[in-house]
């Protein structure tokens, strides 16, 4: 091969010479420096897609701790808003309370026995989609006749 080489005159070993770096010189950035490039930037994306997000949880920290303040008084109101609501909401809807019974996790269960099906089911509808009561706990079995249940309900007053 060297022979070769050396047969070669100045002009096509220079040629041969700067081809061969030339190759050599991609090659090392095909291999090493393209692909570390395109990290750095892959990374940079990263970094600022985290730093966006931990903004907007900062932001959302802060509005919660904003409502978390202003919010402790009205918990309590809020759990006697949803006493007030079912207890007229139950009237209305032509049912009687056997058992009602807050908890100390905001919910209240509330019992009725010998209830018109249909009536049940109006209430319900009721407190879920017009007061945006959340239904957590639902229970109805038959009662003493056609259409009559008896209904155990855990009911929580949502967001």
């Amino acid at each position: 091969m060297q022979q070769w080489f050396n047969n070669l005159t100045r002009q096509e070993q220079l040629m041969l010479l700067l081809g061969g770096g030339a190759v050599v010189v991609y090659i090392i950035y095909v291999m090493l420096l393209q692909p570390m490039s395109e990290k750095a930037e892959s990374l940079e994306l990263q970094n600022t897609v985290a730093a966006e997000t931990l903004a907007s949880v900062k932001n959302l920290a802060a509005e919660y701790n904003q409502l978390k303040k202003s919010g402790a008084t009205s918990a309590g109101n809020q759990k006697s808003n949803l006493t007030r609501l079912i207890d007229t909401t139950v009237k209305s809807n032509n049912l009687v309370m056997q058992r009602f019974q807050p908890s100390s996790s905001g919910d209240i269960q509330v019992r009725l026995e010998n209830a018109v099906f249909n009536d049940v089911v109006a209430w319900l509808g009721e407190l879920e989609l017009d007061h945006l009561v959340v239904i957590k706990d639902l229970s109805i079995t038959p009662g003493q006749g056609s259409g009559i249940v008896n209904v155990s309900v855990r009911l929580n007053p949502g967001a």
